[in-house]
């Protein structure tokens, strides 16, 4: 058994957003984190390359362009974006938005 206690993982800047490493020491194929992502902070276009990603919506509505296809997901929600596909994401809204990725070696 392994266990990574928020309370013992520090937050780092990651431009505009906040990121909290919560993989296991013993994982090598694959990372778990929290984003931070304040009102008006925004992820630039990225290429999806070497890994899958899977978003988690925690808190506030994300509005995500994924090969120029707009989607939104708030709290509870589950967005993949595959290897390859082209992606940003903003928070419009109001509120700070939180989300969860889990990031996944693509075969």
């Amino acid at each position: 058994m392994e266990i990574t206690r928020y309370a013992e993982t520090e937050s780092f800047p990651f431009g505009h957003l906040a990121v909290r490493d919560m993989t296991p020491s013993s994982f090598d194929r694959l990372s778990l984190a929290e984003v931070e992502v304040p009102i008006g902070a925004e992820n630039p276009p990225f290429a999806s390359a070497g890994n899958e990603k899977v978003y988690v919506g925690i808190s506030g509505e994300i509005e995500f362009s994924v090969d120029g296809e707009a989607v939104r997901i708030g709290r509870g929600d589950v967005l993949v974006i595959r290897e390859g596909e082209h992606y940003s994401y903003h928070n419009g809204g109001y509120e700070m938005g939180r989300l969860f990725l889990l990031q996944i070696p693509a075969d």
